[in-house]
Parts: structure tokens; C-alpha cells; sequence
């Protein structure tokens, strides 16, 4: 804040009682200073070169915090700061410590979270991930043509050109390449439903598209879920965008 020559410069503090025997100002000599039980004033004198910075600490009494304020002062030839209020709202020294044991617990769960992720992120990727993750058995995975199921419904005016399920020791997928006429515009896979002829549903479900093909009209989209305790079909396979729109039907899919 700016103080000027021969102007006053107040600070009044509100719920703080000075320690008036430990306030420290730099350049001291350099200018009139009155302190009191909740105000100091300060007059610089012309021996204060304008752009020069000042240290003023401010001490409070009864032992909370926080236990002092610092401010910089700037001298400025004019734009002095006439008066300045200092609201003060003190915390027990007992409710600090709980707000960092509370950080401390937080950081903490942090960096197990982050330790955990470094786990997750050396396992292998491609095959050998799949056999890390218990996912096959001697017969590998498993895929099948669906060539019955391709034929859209005709109210959708997004047209599957291939569809292909894979199934591994206890993960089935299916995957789709759609045909996105230019008149539906943006769409993205958003979520996807697997149920059965007795209407139950597959869990696990989750849906990945590919963004290498997402450009054009086309757009590759896996539909994966979980494959355990799980008749291989036949399933009807229900796929939408955002926002539920342009929604996709595929029966009869069966996982080999």
C-alpha cells in the first residue's frame, strides 16, 4: 500500500488488540509513528525516496492466530493510503490443528490414490495384459460374425455394416462399424443395454468408440460386458448417442 511525505496514513484494527512493544518498521527513523491499543498512524517524512518499500509487523495480543500481520509500504509522492481497516477473526490454535490433520489425512488419500494408479498403469497392454488380467483360457478369444443382426430397424437411419462378438473366460463384446448419414450429425456412443429373450441384462456394461474412425460418417464402437454365470444368447443389443438420440437395435446377438 502507498504512504506519502507529510501525509497520515491510519490503520485502524477491528477485534485485535495490539502488542504495541513488538510492531518493527523498517526506515523507522524515516518518519513519525503513533501506536495505540487497536490503531497505528503513520507520518512519512521528506526523507523517504518515492518507490521506497517498507516493512511493517503488527503483533496481537492473547496468544490466537493469526499472531501478527505484515504490510508493505510503498512511498509514493501523492496516492497515499489515508486509512485502512484491518478486520481480524482469530482461530484457536486447537482448530488449526484439525484443519491440517484433516490436509494431511487428504494428501494422504492422494497419494495412495496416485500410488494405486501406478500400479494399474504397469500392467501390460494387448495380450500380454489379457493373460495378466486372467482374461483366457486355451481357447483364447473368441469371435464370431453376426451376420443376421447387421439390418437396421427401419426408423434408424444409422446403418451397421459390420457386427462381430468376441468372447473371452469372463468378458463378452460385440463390436460395431456404423454408417452415420451426414443428416443425423455429430454422434457418439453414449451407453448401451444387452438383455436377453427372459428380459435380464447383462452387467458390466460399458461401450468404447474408436476416435481413430470417428471422422466422416463412420464410427468403430466396442460394447463390452461382464460374461460370468451367462447363457450365450441370443441377447438384444440396444446402443444410443448423447442424449439418448439416434438410438441403435441389433437381436439375435450371440457370443461364440
Amino acid at each position: 500500500m502507498s504512504i506519502s511525505p507529510g501525509l497520515t496514513t491510519a490503520f485502524r484494527f477491528h477485534g485485535a488488540s495490539l502488542n504495541r512493544e513488538g510492531v518493527t518498521l523498517q526506515g523507522r527513523e524515516q518518519m513519525w509513528m503513533s501506536i495505540a491499543e487497536e490503531s497505528i498512524l503513520l507520518v512519512p517524512s521528506e526523507l523517504a525516496a518515492a518507490g521506497q518499500r517498507l516493512r511493517l509487523t503488527v503483533p496481537f495480543k492473547g496468544g490466537v492466530s493469526p499472531a501478527s500481520v505484515t504490510f508493505t509500504l510503498v512511498v509514493h509522492p501523492a496516492l497515499a493510503e489515508r486509512q485502512v481497516e484491518v478486520y481480524r477473526q482469530p482461530r484457536l490454535s486447537e482448530s488449526l490443528r484439525a484443519e491440517v490433520r484433516e490436509k494431511d489425512a487428504q494428501l494422504q488419500a492422494c497419494r495412495e490414490q496416485v500410488d494405486r494408479m501406478s500400479v494399474e498403469r504397469k500392467q501390460p497392454e494387448g495380450l500380454s495384459g489379457l493373460i495378466a488380467a486372467r482374461q483366457l483360457d486355451k481357447t483364447g478369444v473368441i469371435s464370431k460374425e453376426l451376420i443376421e443382426p447387421t439390418a437396421s430397424q427401419p426408423k434408424e437411419s444409422i446403418r451397421v455394416r459390420i457386427a462381430r462378438s468376441f468372447s473371452s473366460v469372463t468378458r463378452v463384446a460385440v463390436e460395431l462399424l456404423l454408417d452415420v448419414p451426414e443428416e443425423v450429425g455429430p454422434w457418439n456412443a453414449e451407453g448401451a443395454t444387452l438383455r436377453g429373450r427372459a428380459g435380464e441384462e447383462l452387467t458390466g456394461v460399458t461401450v468404447w468408440q474408436d476416435a481413430v474412425v470417428s471422422h466422416g460418417t463412420q464410427r468403430r464402437v466396442v460394447v463390452e460386458a461382464a460374461a460370468e454365470n451367462m447363457a450365450r444368447g441370443p441377447f438384444v443389443l440396444k446402443l444410443w448417442g448423447e442424449g439418448g438420440r439416434h438410438s441403435i437395435t441389433l437381436g439375435n446377438v450371440t457370443f461364440p
